[in-house]
């Protein structure tokens, strides 16, 4: 299991997933994921 598969797994069970920016996935990533834009400093 890759990384990205792993937040997407992790987002799909209705966790956070914006810790793992920058640490397994990138912004990009995350927009794939959540379909949201990433705000770096944002507050969940």
């Amino acid at each position: 299991m890759t990384d990205y598969d792993m937040c997407a797994q992790l987002y799909a069970w209705g966790i956070d997933i914006k810790p793992y920016v920058a640490l397994m996935i990138t912004p990009d990533e995350y927009k794939q994921i959540t379909g949201q834009d990433y705000a770096a400093g944002a507050k969940a």
